[in-house]
């Protein structure tokens, strides 16, 4: 929690005196900020300001520097708008666990719907956003973006990229994330010629010797036609053009 005390308390003196740099976040720190005066024992130094920069902002690993004390701590804490540094501790844990817990459930409920998946990242914007805006400069909120995004990016194009699922007698467009959905790039279906018939006997079932539909067994073992080329909606496997002898079979066909 010092790292963390600390990236807040740079990033606060940014945003609040517009103070860009490690050397001006350390001199304002030095100057304007503390009460200790320079005989103190909780006086810091400039050169003490940087260090603390250097290892908790830049993240060096050769910086030597003792950890800060109870009075620093507190006092930052302050700054930050808590009682104390417990009170800092408590509530960044209490509130930082709530939302890590709250993502962790809406990525493992997984949508089954394209409408409850809309559903899900409309609740999931709100629910986080508060966090954001009282937290917006901490390390939380890199990580809290980054789960927004991958959440989002991997169900609204990964897993919503070209997929159709079969309603009553035809194929229609829609998430890949919906219970019983194919991968149409796997297959190449035309959902808009692809649909399920049944043949009478005084249909064209050739043109200039081409057939005009193709067929394929349900899991019922039963024999069922289809107006283009692709897979049975059942069972997946790939449909047959037909012939005079299936259409024999069928009795649409005389001898």
């Amino acid at each position: 929690m010092i790292k963390q005390l600390f990236i807040d308390f740079f990033n606060t003196i940014e945003e609040r005196e517009f103070k860009t740099n490690k050397n001006a976040k350390a001199l304002f720190w030095v100057n304007e900020l503390q009460k200790a005066d320079y005989n103190d024992e909780n006086y810091i130094g400039e050169r003490k300001a940087k260090r603390y920069y250097e290892k908790y902002i830049e993240e060096k690993k050769d910086v030597s520097v003792k950890a800060p004390n109870s009075y620093q701590r507190n006092f930052i804490a302050e700054y930050l708008g808590f009682e104390d540094f417990e009170d800092f501790k408590k509530k960044s844990f209490t509130e930082n666990s709530e939302t890590k817990d709250y993502i962790k459930t809406i990525i493992k409920e997984k949508p089954t719907t394209e409408e409850e998946l809309k559903t899900n990242i409309k609740k999931t914007s709100e629910k986080i956003l508060p966090f954001i805006l009282k937290f917006k400069k901490h390390f939380l909120v890199s990580s809290v973006f980054f789960l927004i995004l991958l959440f989002t990016y991997k169900y609204t194009l990964f897993e919503n990229n070209n997929c159709i699922i079969w309603k009553e007698n035809h194929y229609e467009t829609t998430a890949c994330i919906t219970k019983g959905a194919i991968k149409n790039e796997l297959y190449n279906i035309d959902i808009k010629r692809f649909k399920k018939v049944v043949l009478i006997r005084d249909m064209a079932f050739f043109t200039e010797g081409k057939p005009n539909y193709w067929y394929g067994r349900n899991k019922d073992k039963k024999r069922e036609f289809f107006t283009a080329r692709g897979v049975h909606p059942e069972t997946l496997k790939e449909l047959a053009p037909i012939t005079r002898d299936i259409l024999h079979s069928e009795g649409l066909l005389d001898e």
